[in-house]
């Protein structure tokens, strides 16, 4: 059984959601405290165009469940890119439509920042975030290899 994409809502984190997206955000980070989570998240909650920030997304219900922690940055290619850590979507049933949305509102995001590019973590297991973003033709143009040293 498929979420329809438009129970799911993103919008960028707030104070109001800092504590409540603590646990989600501990699901993809297993070394984050609560302190360090803090200090990020009220730094990304101070401003509407901020370099840095979060995307929620809720369900129909209100529930959160989904994060998509973003930075932009210069790097050696013409413009700015957003650089995105991770997405994270949370559900007992199917998390592509959180995923997608997620996925749609980064790109919104990145135009909004006058971003040229963007660049998404994914890991092994993030198949649907793949799909997610190879939905426009030529979208995708070089993967991110993390490894640990």
């Amino acid at each position: 059984m498929r979420l329809p994409l438009a129970t799911i809502s993103v919008a960028r984190l707030t104070s109001a959601d800092i504590d409540e997206a603590f646990g989600l955000a501990r699901l993809a980070f297993s070394d984050l405290t609560p302190g360090r989570w803090r200090q990020i998240a009220q730094r990304w909650a101070k401003g509407e165009r901020a370099s840095s920030g979060a995307l929620l997304a809720r369900d129909g219900a209100g529930s959160l469940v989904g994060l998509a922690p973003y930075v932009v940055r210069a790097d050696l290619c013409a413009g700015k890119t957003l650089w995105v850590e991770k997405v994270l979507a949370f559900s007992l049933v199917d998390a592509g439509p959180v995923v997608i949305a997620l996925a749609d509102s980064l790109r919104d995001a990145a135009r909004a920042l006058d971003c040229r590019r963007m660049k998404v973590e994914t890991g092994a297991g993030d198949g649907a975030l793949r799909d997610a973003l190879t939905r426009a033709p030529d979208s995708v143009r070089s993967t991110l290899i993390q490894s640990t040293v």
